[in-house]
């Protein structure tokens, strides 16, 4: 499966991906539910629709993002996810 690069609206003024936009946008490609992407990553159904939408949890943890670029066939910073050591 080939995953387009995020659109402008994913990415911040920083230049970097938007968590929540991006991992929207790359759910919305795809077949699988925001509810089945869920449970795949042992969580309750609306566990991605809340983050997305309402920004629960504040971040993924990295295991739920690593799973979630696997399964997508992306590098984990396509879908938002940001490298903590790297200068800013």
């Amino acid at each position: 499966m080939s995953i387009h690069a995020p659109d402008a609206r994913s990415i911040s003024s920083r230049g970097e991906a938007c968590p929540r936009r991006s991992l929207a946008a790359t759910i919305a490609t795809g077949a699988s539910s925001r509810a089945a992407l869920s449970r795949m990553i042992d969580r309750p159904d609306g566990y991605l629709t809340r983050f997305i939408n309402d920004g629960v949890p504040r971040a993924l943890r990295p295991d739920e993002h690593h799973r979630l670029a696997s399964f997508f066939g992306v590098e984990e910073r396509r879908l938002g996810i940001r490298d903590l050591w790297s200068a800013r």
